[in-house]
């Protein structure tokens, strides 16, 4: 069965040292279909060597999944766009923690951004599988989770359906569930219940048309899904600014309450499905 969770989150600043931090790590180009380049950023700090993650058996990495159309724009330095994006924005929590954030972009036959079609896509799901598998050869006692956040969770929900085995855990958060000009989203999309391990977190206060917090927990209910609930108004309300980082729908103000609770879910027993 599933687990349900609450987490009320007062609002406060977010750590400092988190927020928009300089990015050092490796950029990494890897090849995935004919002809095709998918770039990942490997974003190791002081506590996070490959040696720290051949050695905790606990060890995770963390593979980020941004919103919108995906678009980072990978560089040395990390990524040049977006980076106020909940997931970019607060990538160096991971590496407080011991664990190794993973920064995806757009594969290079989408350059300009990916739509939905193409994050539902087999496609999509071939570049996600190259990456890990990388990902498993530099780090093989490591444990992979893949986090997205709104249409990032649509290239998670993707993956988790046609090849659920690929990642240890699945964690998408503030999911696009609902169609709108953007495209589809994951509505009507199902999964094998007990397939992998999932975690669904939503705002009771997120006010983008497209990922209400009803639609996530229905969605969580419909997947077998666990579910964190969390509650905030800080930031814009109205569209389409609601749909943005600054917002309920990007966890404003509580950012470190919402990794923790991630972070407690990963560290978790997993739940009898």
């Amino acid at each position: 069965m599933s687990a349900n969770f609450v987490l009320r989150a007062g609002l406060g600043l977010f750590a400092a040292s988190y927020l928009l931090i300089s990015h050092a790590g490796e950029l990494v180009s890897i090849p995935t279909r004919a002809s095709v380049t998918q770039g990942i950023y490997i974003e190791e700090g002081a506590s996070t060597s490959p040696s720290t993650a051949a050695t905790s058996a606990a060890h995770w990495i963390v593979v980020l999944f941004a919103g919108d159309d995906g678009a980072v724009d990978l560089r040395e330095g990390g990524p040049a766009r977006m980076r106020g994006n909940f997931l970019l924005r607060s990538s160096a929590y991971w590496n407080t923690l011991g664990a190794i954030p993973v920064v995806f972009d757009v594969p290079s036959d989408y350059a300009r951004g990916m739509d939905d079609s193409f994050r539902l896509s087999d496609e999509q799901a071939q570049d996600v599988a190259a990456a890990v598998a990388l990902l498993r050869k530099k780090y093989p006692d490591a444990k992979i989770a893949l986090v997205g956040t709104s249409r990032g969770s649509i290239s998670v929900g993707n993956i988790l359906k046609r090849e659920p085995q690929v990642a240890d855990a699945y964690v998408m958060t503030s999911p696009v569930t609902l169609p709108g000009r953007g495209g589809p989203g994951l509505a009507g999309v199902s999964w094998e219940h007990g397939a992998a391990r999932v975690l669904v977190l939503s705002n009771k206060g997120d006010g983008c048309v497209v990922s209400p917090f009803w639609s996530a927990k229905k969605m969580a209910e419909a997947g077998g899904f666990d579910f964190i609930e969390v509650s905030s108004d800080a930031g814009a309300s109205r569209m389409p600014e609601a749909c943005k980082a600054n917002s309920p729908h990007g966890y404003l103000g509580i950012e470190t309450q919402v990794l923790d609770a991630v972070n407690g879910w990963l560290g978790a027993a997993p739940s009898t499905n």
